[in-house]
């Protein structure tokens, strides 16, 4: 019986060693499955990070895009409709020009005309004063070819002088009359020309501020993976320390089984009053 001491020793001893083996095995190979994800999820958080910014970038393009074109037809409506008042614009320009041509011709024609009947008016008073001159000299003329003379004859020729004169004073208060009421028609002439010129006015054409143009993105800003940590691989010294743990619990339990088989082995003696020692 004391042959199977060193047997149970040796036994629990390589049972402790292939435990040790094994645990120190399983212990590595979850090591490097630890290591093999790690490496696998930090790839895959970067290629993740790299599609969300290409997904960002080409989502503001489209954005871009459509800014763009929303902005290109503002921009064409509000050059339309500048293209618009500027039509307006030269229209007026054009009916402006007609009619302050047409208020300069007419005041040339209304100030002609207004020269003109002053001018035959004075030309008749001329005329007429001539005529009263020349009848005043032919009445002395008669009287002279006559050789007649007296009172009567005095008083035929004074009457001649006398309507001469009175005509040339009604003449020159006419001439006063008339060259001021030919003042007031000139002036009225000249007021209704410039309010003619002033009827029409340029137009003045209505601003129109340009449209903001949208902001051409920035490229997404690529965020790294945040970092992760597997730890140490097993260490050798466990795996001796796990051996040689090993080691010395087969013995114990070898020495723990010889002692247990020793005690019976040996009987036993019962003890009491009577018994011999």
């Amino acid at each position: 019986m004391v042959a199977f001491e060193p047997i149970s020793a040796i036994a629990s001893g390589a049972l402790g060693i292939l435990q040790g083996f094994a645990g120190h095995q399983a212990q590595k190979q979850e090591y490097l499955n630890q290591k093999a994800f790690q490496d696998a999820n930090g790839k895959f958080a970067s290629w993740q990070a790299s599609f969300n910014a290409r997904l960002t970038d080409a989502n503001a393009q489209h954005k871009y895009w459509a800014e763009t074109v929303n902005y290109n037809q503002q921009k064409s409506y509000t050059n339309s409709l500048r293209n618009f008042e500027l039509i307006k614009g030269i229209r007026q320009a054009e009916m402006v020009g007609q009619t302050r041509a047409a208020a300069g011709g007419a005041f040339v024609q209304d100030s002609d005309a207004v020269s003109q009947a002053y001018q035959e008016a004075s030309m008749q008073e001329a005329v007429a004063m001539q005529q009263y001159r020349w009848r005043a000299l032919q009445a002395r003329a008669s009287v002279q070819a006559m050789n007649q003379e007296g009172k009567s004859v005095d008083r035929i020729v004074n009457d001649y002088a006398r309507q001469e004169g009175d005509y040339a004073t009604l003449m020159e208060i006419n001439q006063k009359l008339r060259t001021r009421q030919y003042n007031r028609e000139q002036a009225g002439q000249v007021a209704q020309y410039l309010n003619r010129w002033n009827s029409q006015q340029f137009y003045e054409e209505q601003p129109y501020i340009d449209p903001v143009p949208p902001f051409a993105p920035l490229p997404t800003l690529l965020t790294p993976p945040p970092p992760s940590m597997t730890g140490s691989g097993p260490s050798a010294g466990a795996l001796g320390l796990n051996i040689g743990t090993s080691i010395l619990g087969g013995i114990q339990t070898g020495m723990s089984m010889g002692a247990q088989l020793k005690g019976l082995k040996t009987p036993k003696t019962g003890t009491g009053p009577g018994t011999p020692p």
